[in-house]
């Protein structure tokens, strides 16, 4: 029976090639994109599972009024230490906070030492971290690696890379130099993390180092009011249920510590493990709607490509009528029957799904922009639920595209089939593929209006004045010299005045705007106010305004000063404080670092961070001694850069010798800022396209379907005087009926799911009408073309052929 069944399959595939060609096609690419998005999904929920009692691991995170940070104030876990009950285990986590950091393995005197340059994964560290994190550890011992100063622990990766040759036993006491300053011995190797996980660590220096004489001022090892995202606190709590009690705990002990009376909006939280993938208010790579959303895409991608599929199967069954009506008069079963429809549509879906799983390395490859690093083809083979989805999949749709037809058709009356009489189930079928299609061009439409949405809002971000220069500015990190602060870089600032390209340059910390965050508090406390302010701050010399073209509105700049003495305060700082004009700030005092610091000036407003963020309170004082970013504008002339920086990087070699010199333009690093929603972008680009795609597949299918259950009726039209345009606009003014209706019900689903997106932004496009026009004018025409070249095909035949068949 069964062989019986595969015979007729395959009989009636070579039949209908064409519309069994766009069948596998549609479908094959609506699998391939969700099997794409399934595995997304599926490899970012399998971050950080692997530790022990995961659901007690927490990360200790900032929060304050308008704000929130991963990272906590410095001295927070000394502080805890001793006194927080119900925690099991407390790891801080200090990242080695330096863009071009370099190690150094001296060999001795009978050969070069080994310079390795921008090594990252370097922390701080104690052994607690590999209690939480656990490490097979290869050499030393787990417990004392990382119990004195300047010790250090490699992963055997890195290990290898410094050591190439040498037995692992062999590096303990081996010396690694960080920074050309801070000289460390191995303690200890522990295996590479192979898991996927947020801490993917690769050297740790031990944690007393950094609360060295030498490096604490670096650190702000002993500021409470200062929070910085590279400063972190993992906690393994003794039951998942005290978090609420060691959160109490532990913002009594920060109040006790914070400067004046302790009035503070900051506050601080226990997140979960489970959520440091996936939470973007504290750097997480993921946002759990983002999955979600990809989750319904791959939903919407599967049902357009089984909505051609069982438009199709649903219009050839009807054409099959006859076939059923003579099998049924010989003496077939209504289960034989549908256990043919069963094993057709059954058997077109597995080979498409092995279609689609072929597909897969090459789509991976095409659309590397969003696929997450790390998940490749071989990521399918290793999960098993990957598998039973596709599994599900091959059924389901078999099931839905195969039961319909068979089940419309077998109830059919023999004798009305052979004498043609028009029987209900052919009408109903018709309504059926009408609301098919009609559902997915609305499916594409809302992608398609989402893409021309999402680029809109990427232009005004990019282009939107932030109140800065940001063109023609480079900037780069100079190296830290934590024993000598007053060290080189002031020597390379002071060569690349010199240099005639540039127009002004600044040391300090950061830019004006970063994709981050780096806040501190201020009190103000005059005329009866007592307020406790979480501002943004930057810091450096006073060439900062200069560079990038902030204009004061009130009072004069800072005066230059190794430390802070002074304040500017940008105007949203200056209205927190209750002034109105920004001229009557000039001359209040802040409260900053237990010192009371006048405001000598008011900045306009710029942005600090992307169109996202609101602009927040800022302050900036001079602080060049700890600057680590040189900031560079130079002439407007693109003609004169290339020659400009590389006397710059002539400068920076006669300095830093051992380091490479890089640099990146602002307007480039602002660019980064919208790296997820260029993503976003370019994944409804992919969808639009393949939605396109598939409905066009799907009409082109129905359209021949219909061009060739109507032949005759085309012939008579032709015979008694129609044209060929008469032909194509009757043929084609149905579809365009569908499509128009498609377009009214996409219109608002789009405009509320676009709106609903702008509002992440603080800074947004408008939602221009044309840009709804624009999208149904694109798809109305692509689909028209596509029914108007089948459908001239059909009113160009020759009516003699299709009238002398009976």
């Amino acid at each position: 029976m069964l062989k019986s069944y595969l015979r007729m399959a395959f009989r009636q595939f070579r039949k209908n090639k064409v519309s069994t060609l766009i069948n596998i096609v549609g479908l094959s690419v609506g699998i391939s994109a969700a099997l794409i998005i399934c595995m997304i999904v599926q490899y970012d929920y399998s971050f950080d599972k692997y530790e022990p009692g995961n659901d007690r691991i927490f990360r200790l995170v900032s929060e304050g009024d308008g704000w929130k940070s991963q990272g906590v104030p410095v001295p927070i876990a000394a502080g805890m230490a001793g006194r927080v009950s119900g925690i099991e285990n407390m790891a801080p986590i200090f990242d080695f906070n330096n863009d071009n950091l370099k190690v150094t393995i001296p060999r001795g005197s009978s050969q070069p030492d080994g310079t390795f340059k921008k090594q990252e994964q370097v922390v701080f560290a104690d052994a607690n971290y590999f209690s939480i994190f656990p490490h097979t550890w290869l050499a030393g011992n787990a417990a004392t690696a990382l119990r004195q100063p300047y010790t250090t622990v490699l992963a055997e990766s890195r290990a290898r890379t410094y050591f190439p040759g040498l037995p692992l036993d062999q590096l303990i006491g081996k010396t690694v130099v960080f920074s050309d300053t801070i000289m460390t011995t191995i303690s200890g190797i522990v295996a590479d993390q192979v898991h996927n996980s947020d801490f993917t660590y690769a050297t740790f220096i031990s944690l007393p180092t950094l609360y060295s004489d030498r490096l604490r001022n670096a650190y702000q090892a002993g500021e409470w009011n200062s929070v910085n995202s590279v400063n972190q606190v993992m906690v393994k709590l003794a039951s998942a249920g005290q978090a609420a009690i060691v959160e109490k705990q532990v913002n009594g002990i920060f109040k006790e510590h914070i400067t004046g009376d302790g009035d503070t909006k900051t506050i601080h939280r226990l997140q979960p493990l489970s959520d440091v993938h996936f939470n973007p208010d504290f750097e997480g790579p993921v946002n759990r709607t983002t999955l979600r959303n990809l989750a319904l895409l791959a939903v919407f991608l599967l049902i357009l490509g089984a909505i051609n599929f069982i438009n199709l199967s649903t219009a050839q069954a009807s054409a099959r009528a006859k076939e059923v009506g003579i099998r049924k008069t010989l003496g077939s079963l209504k289960m034989q029957l549908v256990g043919q429809f069963l094993t057709e549509t059954c058997l077109l879906t597995f080979f498409t799904t092995l279609v689609s799983v072929a597909l897969m390395p090459l789509l991976l490859q095409a659309f590397g922009g969003f696929v997450p690093k790390g998940l490749d083809a071989a990521f399918l083979l290793k999960e098993p639920l990957l598998w039973v989805f596709l599994l599900l999949l091959v059924i389901v749709v078999s099931l839905v595209a195969g039961i319909y037809p068979a089940w419309v058709l077998t109830r059919m009356q023999p004798v009305a089939v052979l004498k043609n009489v028009v029987v209900s189930g052919t009408t109903r079928s018709a309504l059926l593929r009408r609301i098919l299609i009609v559902t997915q061009f609305v499916i594409a439409q809302v992608f398609l209006i989402g893409v021309l949405v999402v680029d809109k809002q990427l232009q005004y971000a990019v282009n939107k004045d932030m109140g800065f220069r940001k063109d023609a500015i480079i900037t780069f990190y100079v190296p830290i010299d934590f024993a000598n602060p007053n060290n080189k870089k002031f020597v390379l600032k002071k060569e690349i005045s010199k240099l005639a390209g540039i127009t002004s340059l600044s040391l300090g910390n950061l830019s004006p705007a970063i994709n981050g965050s780096m806040t501190t508090e201020v009190d103000y406390r005059e005329g009866g106010k007592n307020m406790n302010i979480k501002v943004a701050s930057r810091s450096g010399d006073t060439s900062f305004l200069q560079v990038y073209g902030i204009p004061l509105v009130a009072g004069r700049n800072i005066l230059n000063s190794d430390t802070a003495a002074e304040f500017l305060i940008n105007e949203s700082l200056a209205r927190r404080m209750g002034f109105q004009r920004p001229a009557d700030a000039v001359g209040h005092v802040l409260l900053f670092a237990n010192k009371n610091l006048p405001v000598v000036g008011v900045m306009r407003d710029f942005n600090q961070a992307s169109v996202r963020a609101e602009v927040a309170p800022l302050v900036y004082f001079a602080a060049p001694k700890y600057g680590y970013v040189m900031h560079i504008a130079l002439f407007p002339d693109p003609a004169g850069w290339n020659s400009t920086i590389e006397h710059i990087k002539h400068a920076w070699e006669g300095i830093y010798p051992d380091v490479d010199f890089e640099y990146s333009f602002l307007d480039k690093q602002i660019e980064k800022f919208y790296k997820q929603d260029r993503q976003l972008s370019m994944l409804l680009t992919w969808s639009a396209g393949v939605a396109m795609l598939i409905s066009c597949l799907g009409i082109l299918g129905l359209v021949i379907f219909v061009t060739n259950t109507r032949v005759k009726e085309i012939g008579v039209r032709k015979v008694l005087g129609a044209t060929v345009t008469q032909i194509i606009v009757l043929l084609s003014v149905d579809f365009a009926r569908l499509l128009l209706l498609a377009f009214v019900i996409a219109v608002p689903l789009a405009w509320w799911q676009s709106g609903k997106w702008l509002q992440d932004f603080a800074y947004h496009t408008d939602l221009s009408w044309w840009l709804f026009v624009v999208s149904g004018m694109m798809m109305l025409l692509v689909a028209l073309l596509i029914v108007g070249i089948r459908a001239g095909r059909a009113a160009m035949a020759d009516p003699v052929k299709s009238l002398r068949t009976e």
